[in-house]
């Protein structure tokens, strides 16, 4: 496992570019971190990295928003509301690692759809008020990742 520190918003941003440009369709990231940790921040460096022009923010309300990237689509969900209902019998699964690259927020509530590969990656808060650590974890077949960055 290893850990990065950014010290804002931008860096968080410069490290989902450095993520974006290792990913390949079928890849899962599940995005862990308190409220107002930096996985939306990451998200919107990671989808602008790949090409998409639209704004991109927390789908909260509609779980998943799909993105156009410049090679593959990004399905980013938030899965917080689905703390009590669960992720089964929804749909997700035919988006979860299929034709393009998978971004979950609070992907402990999508735990019985997340694939054995996966990168996984914690986002803490340090000590300045725009400081982050992101602890990045390669796992299964996404190890190699987890090198590379």
């Amino acid at each position: 496992m290893k850990e990065i520190l950014t010290n804002n918003r931008e860096e968080t941003q410069q490290f989902a570019v450095k993520v974006a440009n290792l990913s390949r369709p079928g890849l899962v990231i599940a995005l862990h971190g308190d409220l107002g940790a930096g996985k939306t921040t990451f998200t919107q460096g990671y989808a602008r990295a790949l090409g998409v022009t639209a704004r991109v923010k927390s789908p909260t309300f509609n779980i998943m928003n799909t993105y156009n990237g410049l090679d593959f689509p990004i399905y980013h969900f938030d899965a917080y509301r689905l703390e009590e209902t669960g992720a089964q019998d929804q749909g997700f699964e035919d988006y979860v690692g299929t034709d393009g690259v998978t971004l979950i927020e609070w992907p402990e509530y999508m735990a019985d759809l997340l694939p054995n590969d996966r990168l996984t990656l914690h986002f803490f808060r340090g000590d300045g008020d725009d400081d982050r650590i992101i602890r990045i974890e390669g796992v299964g077949q996404c190890s190699e990742l987890e090198v590379q960055l």
